[in-house]
């Protein structure tokens, strides 16, 4: 059949390496800015990116990241091309002299910019939806590599854009997150996802709060998931557990269910279920309304309770109580009760929750005092003590802990808890 063994290893060589282009796609991720580079904006864009490609079942081979420069820009997307079949470029689209990102790289491969008026015709629509004049500068967004085709930016101004330069496919995308990823869902995923020839990985993410993470770990060792790969993510002052999988939602709910068995409650959410998302849903299902007063926390947990639509149905007001007297006038916190035990204590906690539940008449009543520092604190009340109690008609729980913190990890620390008391109780 074949001449020489040489002619048959050629050939078979060939075909497996088309096989395996075909199963999966190289990625190369370039970031550009100045501020990126400089450390003053975190550059969260590619770790992004990068668990998305490779949920998909494609490589990523190479991130790199390039200040605001012309020819850096260029020679960064042509090494890129290099290396990987597809690159993604964040930054560098908006409407200022600094955003140069595609001018950049079309230069760089020989590519011309094409005003689309189309696009222009959107941009200045989009200004006016929005009450805004729309400056001379944002015509510049509507200028794409020859070739190049608009995706849709439903958040903000500037399209993303699908363009082959070299021998890659590159997509440019606004280096904004909320409009990074709006793109990227709606319309880089569906076209990863056909690219990937069964390779696609199912995940799922188990959201705890209340143990630390080597506590979870040391609760799982022993467990057997099989093909689930489990890891764990510290997104303070939560952590998830990941799972991930080949072999679909039957291998991830049989790993979910081992999981459960052994942290019970410590579990409160899966993937997008916030906390907050979470008591919302218990008091809308049971019908339930509740009232907060703050102190210590300043207003975070009614923020995080009516970031969740529809909290009208259930949440009926929150109160920043921080002085002594708002306590007593608004609250009703007797007088003798700050005077023996003081503001910080569990019996003003109490007795806030039972008066924020009553002002309100709402079901529940939840309150927090506490020492947010980094001064204030006394021996027998150190920085970072708090007092949380949910008060029903029936019944006041209350519970104290100590987390000396920077402040505004304190808050979001103490916020967590009251909330996460909420979920176990009501």
């Amino acid at each position: 059949m074949f001449d020489d063994f040489k002619t048959f290893w050629i050939l078979n060589c060939s075909f497996t390496f088309f096989v395996l282009r075909f199963e999966f796609m190289k990625i190369a991720i370039v970031t550009t800015g100045d501020e990126i580079m400089s450390g003053n904006v975190v550059d969260t864009n590619s770790a992004w990116i990068a668990d998305k490609c490779w949920m998909m079942g494609h490589e990523v081979v190479w991130h790199g990241g390039v200040g605001d420069y012309a020819g850096a820009i260029g020679e960064a997307c042509k090494s890129a091309a290099k290396m990987a079949d597809v690159v993604f470029v964040t930054g560098g689209l908006g409407a200022t002299l600094d955003d140069i990102t595609l001018e950049s790289a079309a230069k760089a491969f020989g590519k011309k910019m094409v005003l689309h008026d189309d696009i222009w015709r959107g941009i200045q629509d989009f200004f006016k939806k929005v009450g805004r004049e729309c400056a001379k500068n944002n015509k510049r967004q509507a200028y794409l590599p020859e070739g190049g085709r608009a995706l849709a930016n439903n958040v903000g101004t500037a399209p993303g854009v699908q363009v082959k330069l070299g021998c890659a496919i590159f997509f440019f995308l606004p280096g904004v997150p909320k409009e990074m990823y709006q793109i990227f869902n709606d319309s880089i995923l569906p076209w990863l996802g056909g690219r990937s020839q069964g390779q696609i990985y199912s995940q799922k993410f188990l959201r705890c709060f209340g143990m630390p993470e080597a506590s979870l770990d040391e609760k799982l060792k022993g467990l057997n998931f099989g093909s689930v790969r489990v890891s764990f993510r510290v997104t303070f002052p939560e952590t998830k557990i990941k799972l991930v999988s080949r072999e679909g939602e039957k291998s991830l709910l049989e790993a979910e269910r081992k999981i459960r068995k052994k942290l019970g409650d410590y579990i409160f959410g899966v993937d997008e279920e916030t906390l907050a998302v979470v008591v919302s849903n218990l008091l809308k299902n049971k019908g339930f309304s509740i009232a907060v007063a703050e102190s210590c926390t300043g207003g975070l947990i009614s923020h995080l309770l009516t970031n969740v639509p529809g909290a009208s149905q259930w949440f009926e007001r929150g109160i920043v109580c921080y002085s002594n007297k708002s306590k007593v006038d608004i609250l009703k916190v007797r007088e003798t009760t700050i005077k023996k035990f003081g503001a910080v204590s569990e019996e003003s906690a109490r007795e806030m929750a039972d008066g924020v539940r009553r002002r309100a008449c709402a079901d529940f009543g939840l309150a927090v005092t506490g020492i947010a520092g980094p001064s204030g604190g006394t021996s027998s009340k150190p920085v970072g003590i708090v007092h949380i109690a949910l008060a029903s008609a029936k019944k006041t729980r209350q519970v104290s802990y100590c987390h000396p913190r920077e402040r505004e990890a304190f808050k979001l620390l103490v916020a967590y808890e009251a909330l996460d008391l909420v979920r176990r109780h009501i």
